[in-house]
């Protein structure tokens, strides 16, 4: 029975130490970050842009002598359609999750009460999406829309296509608490972020029409879907798993120090997480 007992507490000490040497192996984190972007303020420019497009659409065809009785049935239609898109707004989240590939390093170090420092970094582009969309089998057109339709008498092509992409680099202290088949870790420091769309409209109308097509595009500002941010981080990260290879999953308060912002007043919001398998050797 003793023998049997000090066997059973040398097996649990070898645990100990082999979960006490993985806290202090370097550390290598693959996964998936989300990002979130506060989009309240976009949603609320949506209505003014909307209306900027649209006004420069019925000044072109009061000047092409459209009648002002259907200018007018013209205008409640499209101030129907921006209610309704409002109001749909209104009932979508005031946050858009942006997913990134993260990729990580943990370094260990002895500064009192910080046992180790990491590294990470995301990105995500939208030429990967569509490679990951046609190796799944799904076809997405280049470009999204496309379309030839009639225009005032004449034929009128438009075509939509976007582009985008999304970063993240920090730098973090790490505090672990490690044991043989679990991990908890507080992690403090800054990171920046930033993330942008290009949406790119090709049309072919009429020459009469150009000047008021294009201050219609103008009015929406396509070319301002940005945002980006300095920004402190606090966060607590839970590992399951052997002391070698884990799986993991991360959650962080986000406070942004300094903001860009562009027409469209997207800006960080306050949160942040990441999940993944972490391999320390």
């Amino acid at each position: 029975m003793i023998a049997r007992r000090a066997a059973t507490a040398s097996v649990l000490a070898l645990a100990l130490c082999l979960g006490a040497a993985g806290a202090r192996g370097v550390g290598l984190d693959l996964g998936g970050e989300i990002l979130a972007v506060d989009v309240a303020g976009a949603y609320a420019e949506v209505p003014a842009a909307l209306a900027g497009s649209f006004d420069a659409l019925l000044s072109l065809l009061a000047d092409e002598g459209i009648p002002p009785g259907e200018l007018a049935g013209l205008e409640a239609e499209l101030d129907a359609t921006v209610a309704d898109i409002t109001g749909a707004l209104d009932e979508l989240p005031g946050f858009l999750p942006v997913p990134l590939v993260a990729l990580g390093i943990e370094l260990p170090v002895s500064l009192v009460v910080v046992d180790a420092v990491r590294v990470s970094g995301g990105l995500l582009r939208d030429a990967w999406v569509r490679g990951i969309a046609s190796a799944a089998g799904v076809v997405v057109p280049t470009p999204l829309v496309d379309r030839t339709f009639d225009l005032g008498g004449d034929p009128a092509r438009f075509a939509v296509d976007a582009s985008f992409a999304a970063w993240s680099l920090a730098l973090d202290a790490v505090k672990r608490l490690d044991l043989w088949i679990a991990a908890l870790s507080l992690s403090a420091g800054m990171g920046y972020a930033a993330g942008g769309a290009t949406v790119t409209v090709e049309r072919e109308v009429p020459s009469s029409w150009e000047p008021a097509v294009d201050e219609a595009l103008a009015a929406l500002h396509l070319d301002d879907l940005r945002w980006a941010a300095w920004s402190t981080r606090l966060g607590a990260r839970l590992e399951l798993g052997l002391p070698f290879l884990r799986v993991f999953a991360e959650v962080r308060l986000v406070q942004p120090l300094v903001a860009w912002v562009g027409e469209w007043d997207l800006v960080a919001a306050g949160w942040a997480g990441t999940i993944g398998v972490v391999i320390r050797f």
